[in-house]
């Protein structure tokens, strides 16, 4: 099973029909058919019924359907997050650090950091460590 399959059961459950899911995926329908019976042969169940005006999910196919849904949200959830990680455009860090760590540790890290993420505004609150723990 790969997520190209899972993809292409999303959008014939949604469309209920291979033409208009080929469509949503631009591909073609028989490349969509070709995911779907590979899909269907990987998990040894029948998702569709195929009749003349269309498709609909089979017991199998209905049962399948949120487990599908919910990999695909998760790898969109993945990719949400990692592009956010990427593009620490603006914002605010604080960071509380003793008086050595401020002095000689932070003041290279800062620089490095500012240069990849300039839009970030920094501020050290500097304190002694069990004032820190505090904060």
């Amino acid at each position: 099973m790969d997520l190209g399959q899972v993809d292409a059961f999303l959008q014939v459950a949604e469309h209920r029909s291979f033409s208009r899911a080929a469509e949503a995926l631009r591909l073609t329908q028989p490349s969509v058919t070709a995911r779907i019976q590979a899909l269907e042969r990987d998990l040894d169940e029948t998702l569709f019924e195929r009749n003349g005006r269309g498709v609909t999910l089979t017991d199998a196919g209905a049962s399948f359907l949120p487990h599908a849904q919910r990999v695909l949200k998760a790898l969109q959830d993945g990719r949400d997050a990692l592009q956010s990680l990427r593009r620490l455009e603006f914002g605010t860090l604080k960071l509380g650090a003793a008086p050595t760590i401020s002095t000689y540790v932070l003041p290279e890290l800062l620089k490095t950091f500012r240069s990849r993420y300039p839009g970030i505004e920094v501020s050290v609150h500097t304190e002694y460590s069990h004032q820190i723990v505090k904060m």
